[in-house]
């Protein structure tokens, strides 16, 4: 996971498919390289810092290697990752949503 690149697009406001869109790729791709998953180019490097208007250093990551890649996998496997603040924060407001729609389910069905 490219943690700084993320950080940035978070504090920029951007979804993954704005930020894939703006640099022209979709947005599938784009998230491959945010995760690590396929090796941003230099190109690809210095178009991304252009759009998120921070300088290509102050995003810049080293690619994962494969063997990094498969213990992330065992990560998962083991439950031992971190979610990160924004996902849990939308999983709570998603809840209330919920919460608020079977209320009002219930005083109809009543």
């Amino acid at each position: 996971m490219k943690e700084k690149l993320l950080n940035a697009r978070l504090n920029k406001g951007l979804s993954q498919e704005e930020l894939a869109y703006l640099i022209g790729m979709t947005q599938s791709n784009y998230s491959r390289r945010e995760r690590g998953l396929k090796k941003i180019s230099d190109y690809e490097w210095i178009q991304i810092a252009k759009h998120l208007e921070v300088k290509e250093e102050d995003i810049y990551e080293l690619d994962t290697p494969n063997e990094d890649r498969l213990n992330i996998n065992h990560s998962i496997e083991t439950e031992s990752f971190i979610i990160p603040s924004f996902v849990i924060e939308l999983i709570e407001l998603l809840k209330a949503k919920i919460k608020k729609l079977e209320d009002q389910v219930k005083k109809y069905e009543d």
